[in-house]
C-alpha cells in the first residue's frame, strides 16, 4: 500500500512538472491602454512590502511619514553623478493606496533642457523640470513596454548618444523597478 501511494504521489508531481515546463507562465499587461488609476491594491501592496521590498532602499522622513508618502529606489541603481542617465523610483502614497512612478536623473545639470531619447523608431523629449506625475507614467510605461521587445532607449544629441540608463546593470535594475510598479498598480502580470 506504501509503495503505491508512492508511486502515485511521484506520478502525480512529475505530471505537475511536466505541465508547468511544457505551459510556461506568459508575462502579460493588463489595461494598459486605459487612463492610469494609480490604485494599488491591498494584496498587490501586501506581495510588495513582504516579497519584492529587500530590493528597495525606502527614504522615509517626519514631513514624508506625516503626509503618508514613502520613496523607494533601487539598491542596484547607480549613483554616478559624472554621466547623463536616469533611474526610477516608486512613489508609495500608503494612506490613499496609491503608488506613482518617477523618473529621476543623475545630475539635474545634464536634464535642464529638454533631451530627446530614442527607443526604436520613436523620439520621446524628455523635460523632467516640466513633468507632472502623468507624464512620468506615460513615460516610464512606454520604456517599459517597448524593453518587452528588447528595445534599447539613447539620449541624443545630434549624432552622439548615449545609454539612458548609463550601464547595462543599472537597465537591468530599473527594468525591475519598472516590472514591480507596474504590478503594484495591476497593469503587468
Amino acid at each position: 500500500m506504501g509503495n503505491k501511494l508512492y508511486k502515485i504521489a511521484l506520478g502525480f508531481i512529475m505530471g505537475a512538472l511536466l505541465l508547468s515546463i511544457l505551459w510556461p507562465y506568459e508575462q502579460k499587461l493588463i489595461n494598459f491602454e486605459l487612463a492610469p488609476t494609480y490604485e494599488v491594491l491591498e494584496s498587490d501592496e501586501i506581495y510588495f512590502n513582504n516579497t519584492r521590498i529587500v530590493q528597495y532602499r525606502t527614504s522615509e522622513s517626519e514631513a514624508l511619514n506625516t503626509q503618508g508618502f514613502k520613496v523607494h529606489r533601487s539598491t542596484k541603481a547607480l549613483k554616478d553623478t559624472t554621466v547623463p542617465f536616469i533611474n526610477f523610483a516608486i512613489i508609495n502614497h500608503w494612506r490613499n493606496d496609491k503608488a506613482y512612478i518617477v523618473c529621476e536623473p543623475s545630475s539635474r545639470e545634464f536634464f535642464v533642457s529638454p533631451v530627446n531619447i530614442d527607443i526604436g523608431d520613436t523620439t520621446i523629449v524628455l523635460d523632467i523640470d516640466h513633468m507632472d506625475y502623468n507624464d512620468h507614467y506615460t513615460f516610464a510605461a512606454e520604456l517599459f513596454k517597448r524593453s518587452l521587445n528588447y528595445e534599447r532607449p539613447f539620449i541624443t544629441n545630434g549624432q552622439d548618444s548615449t545609454f539612458l540608463f548609463g550601464t547595462q546593470p543599472n537597465a537591468k535594475a530599473n527594468l525591475v523597478v519598472l516590472k514591480d510598479y507596474f504590478r503594484l498598480i495591476g497593469r503587468f502580470q
